[in-house]
């Protein structure tokens, strides 16, 4: 963990060098995740997995995965996820997985009928395995992560110093889309649509989804780290710096997402804080507030009040849109009646973007994963949602003698990435399986890092 917590403000300028290199040589990529695997597998073998390295591993793919998409062109689009199961099995070997995690077995074994009725009834017509393992390989690596974490106990400090580790390759992506975008902001800003030019060239949902979090782990590291003064600033005009271009992607879902998170955080520590300590949280409040609005007013300045108009869901000449949710309605509409048509198994994984030519939306994925778990597994899709729903919450009320103050901002991330963006990017796996986590105050010193805010 020295790795990362030795020198905070080196280790962020590292990143920042890298996503410049990225950015002009778009190859070294590929060098720098071959690196990062094999470190990380020395890392975890040498130390056993005592020390939550394959947790910070995993973390670091949050990030990571999306800056290699950016400069892969395609070419091993999925490795993110496949790094997490790759990580997961390796720690396997060192530490034993709770037995209570059982539902977890019971989710891979409710994907099987889908999968078999894919491979039945298209294998000679379409690629099947890039069809499942487009659909499958982002729940697949929740269930994955869900398994290591579930019921590990880590303190406060502990995982903090991991969700450290997470900053370094978003503040790499941060860098390469601010070197990317264009200067001219007349041609840049010429739309209320979704903004590539804005987003480094790569999605601009995902990316918002990105940044969104980014705004989430900085402001956390502003939070936790209020004594180093250097840093502590750092982190909190970065947060500015995510927040205007996560506004500025024009995709709307992280950035509401971001809002949430952080509003259930604070109201979360708001109520384990003493009532000293509450006056001085509302200052630290007042001051995220403020730093929202100015970036809000920077963000419509700088677009020309194209900003404005998308959150009021207007085209470029004010005319309200049609969709309030970019044709996503739409796509969850015709997931809903092929559930509704096919209720037990549903048309299988990777199906149903094929169906949709039928419905006049040819070649278009299910950006939401709840509709498209009904859709393409039926029933079990069904089973399989509610697992994944009350699992997390009947495990963290059972275990309230915890202080799991991310529980809910993480699951919350979860629920709502999903739903706009279905499995796309491994982040919201991975953060869903950290609310299983039994987080726990050490000691008066992990109290103090809560309290003294």
């Amino acid at each position: 963990m020295n790795l990362f917590k030795s020198n905070k403000i080196a280790y962020l300028a590292f990143h920042v060098l890298l996503g410049l290199i990225v950015h002009f040589f778009g190859s070294f990529v590929f060098i720098y995740y071959a690196v990062f695997l094999a470190a990380g597998t020395y890392w975890i073998v040498k130390s056993n997995d005592r020390d939550f390295q394959t947790l910070t591993l995993m973390l670091y793919v949050v990030g990571l995965e999306v800056l290699f998409r950016m400069r892969s062109d395609g070419a091993l689009y999925d490795l993110g996820k496949y790094s997490i199961i790759y990580f997961c099995v390796l720690s396997f070997g060192f530490i034993r997985i709770n037995l209570k995690a059982w539902p977890y077995f019971l989710i891979l074994l409710l994907f099987i009928p889908g999968i078999v009725l894919t491979v039945n009834t298209f294998f000679f017509e379409i690629d099947v395995r890039k069809k499942i393992m487009f659909n499958l390989l982002g729940p697949i690596s929740l269930v994955f992560a869900s398994l290591y974490a579930y019921n590990k106990s880590i303190s406060l400090n502990k995982f903090n110093e991991c969700l450290f580790a997470a900053c370094g390759p978003l503040i790499s992506i941060l860098t390469l889309i601010i070197v990317f975008t264009p200067s001219n902001n007349a041609e840049v800003f010429e739309s209320t649509k979704s903004n590539f030019a804005t987003s480094g060239g790569f999605g601009p949902n995902q990316m918002s989804v990105i940044l969104g979090l980014g705004i989430f782990i900085f402001f956390i590291q502003f939070f936790f780290n209020t004594k180093e003064k250097i840093f502590s600033y750092l982190c909190l005009f970065l947060v500015f710096v995510f927040v205007y271009r996560g506004l500025i992607t024009f995709s709307r879902g992280g950035m509401l997402t971001a809002l949430a998170m952080v509003l259930v955080f604070c109201y979360t520590v708001y109520k384990l804080l003493n009532k000293k300590a509450k006056s001085k949280f509302l200052g630290v409040f007042s001051l995220l507030v403020i730093l929202g609005i100015s970036a809000w007013f920077y963000s419509s300045y700088q677009t020309g009040g194209m900003i404005d108009k998308r959150y009021n869901n207007q085209d470029a000449a004010g005319r309200v849109k049609e969709s309030k949710m970019s044709g996503r309605e739409d796509i969850m509409e015709t997931d809903l009646n092929y559930f509704y048509e096919n209720p037990v198994f549903g048309v299988g994984p990777g199906i149903g973007g094929m169906m949709r030519g039928d419905d006049g939306l040819q070649g278009v994925q299910a950006h939401s994963e709840p509709t498209r778990l009904l859709a393409e597994h039926g029933s079990l899709g069904l089973i399989i949602l509610l697992l994944l729903i009350f699992v997390p919450i009947l495990k963290y009320f059972r275990f309230r003698q915890y202080h799991h103050i991310y529980f809910f901002p993480f699951l919350i991330f979860w629920g709502l990435t999903i739903n706009h963006a279905a499995t796309r990017i491994a982040a919201p796996g991975i953060l869903y399986a950290l609310t299983l986590l039994n987080v726990y105050i050490k000691n008066e010193e992990d109290e103090d890092s809560v309290s003294r805010q």
